[in-house]
């Protein structure tokens, strides 16, 4: 049950960053793609893995897939503050310049 309570924050955070990353025409369709890729390699291999894990009966595998998994969401926490964006306090327009004004300059 922790580890499920500290995984959504992690998921809900990487909705933010997409939206606020890309600029306003696309941003709808990078969350899209996102979610689509997240959700095919996650409810294919999520299951696939840790039913094999758990089929073995061996609680050190279990472990090893849990350890895998958090090393996983620390890699991704580690990468997003390394190259996140600082966008506290401005407006979308400013984080991510809309197309349409880029094509303008």
């Amino acid at each position: 049950m922790v580890i499920f309570f500290f995984a959504s924050p992690a998921a809900s955070a990487a909705y933010l960053t997409v939206s606020e990353t890309f600029p306003l025409e696309v941003r709808a369709l990078a969350i899209a793609i996102f979610y689509a890729i997240g959700t095919g390699i996650g409810g294919v291999a999520g299951p696939a893995l840790f039913g094999a894990l758990i089929h073995t009966g061996s609680r050190g595998s279990v472990f090893a897939g849990y350890l895998v998994g958090s090393l996983l969401m620390l890699a991704a926490g580690l990468i997003g503050w390394r190259y996140g964006i600082a966008a506290e306090g401005g407006s979308l327009e400013q984080i991510a310049r809309p197309l349409a004004a880029a094509e303008e300059n």
